[in-house]
């Protein structure tokens, strides 16, 4: 006599939990790594958005200033955490000439590639690894 089907077999849970693990295992380190990558974007555009404040600052008072004079929250150490807390930016300042530097930190640590990027009032742009980066 025949029964209709009434559920899943031990074994074909145990090989699709199986499937699972791989892919995830498979897929997880890319995954991560692409996570780490488009968290850069983060850095970038936070440099380019202070250096134009930088300039809209030098062309009213004829000098660079602090972070904090730019309007922007800083730590204790004058520092500015990006908005997700992905990098945080120092400024050193001159007369005629900024070096703003974005290193990576929080969980963006890992990223080793690129810890470090930095964009000066020239417009040069350098980073602690790899072209890449920027």
């Amino acid at each position: 006599m025949w029964r209709p089907f009434q559920g899943v077999t031990l074994i074909e849970l145990i090989l699709t939990i199986a499937i699972v693990g791989i892919l995830a295992s498979v897929s997880y380190p890319a995954m991560s790594h692409y996570v780490r990558e488009s968290r850069r974007s983060e850095a970038r555009s936070e440099l380019s958005h202070i250096a134009g404040l930088q300039e809209q600052f030098f062309l009213q008072t004829q000098r660079y200033a602090s972070l904090s004079d730019l309007g922007l929250s800083t730590a204790a150490d004058n520092s500015y955490l990006t908005e997700n807390g992905y990098y945080r930016i120092t400024v050193a300042v001159s007369a005629s000439a900024f070096l703003l530097t974005a290193m990576a930190a929080g969980s963006q640590s890992s990223d080793l590639d690129c810890l470090m990027f930095s964009l000066a009032q020239d417009g040069s742009r350098d980073s602690s690894s790899h072209d890449r980066c920027w």
